[in-house]
């Protein structure tokens, strides 16, 4: 089944807080240590944490299919055949997701129009975001 709109944002949410912390820690290192404690500011800078954040989502969505957030919601991300996403595809969905959610997220808000749940840039990329049950994870089950 495929996640539901509160799931998927709260997870956003969670990955938010995760990658600000990130941009916290790699904008504290380049002021300390490359621009001797001068602002830093522009395109370059900004790519740069732009970048950040695609190696964050690519890095984790092809490790595991799930970002932390994803990961506490019981919630995944597969390809068509419900595999884990290879680097390619991580590429053009985070490209994707990037392009459909400059409109004030509406890529995203598709959910509700669609009857299985998928945003803009799941259908662009053939991808998707599972739900995984209450209990996914071996250590989570109950033992008899």
């Amino acid at each position: 089944m495929n996640a539901s709109f509160m799931r998927r944002f709260a997870a956003l949410i969670y990955d938010t807080f995760l990658i600000i912390a990130i941009w916290m820690i790699s904008t504290t290192l380049i002021v300390a240590l490359l621009v001797d404690g001068k602002e830093i500011k522009g395109l370059v800078y900004q790519i740069f944490l732009y970048l950040e954040v695609a190696i964050f989502y690519i890095y984790f969505w092809s490790f595991k299919g799930q970002t932390l957030g994803m990961q506490v919601w019981n919630i995944r991300t597969v390809n068509q055949e419900n595999k884990l996403l290879t680097i390619n595809n991580c590429l053009v969905r985070f490209f994707y997701a990037t392009i459909f959610l400059i409109p004030i997220g509406l890529g995203f808000l598709w959910i509700f129009f669609n009857k299985e749940r998928l945003a803009w840039y799941d259908m662009a990329s053939g991808t998707r975001v599972i739900y995984l049950g209450k209990r996914p994870y071996l250590s989570q089950k109950i033992k008899d």
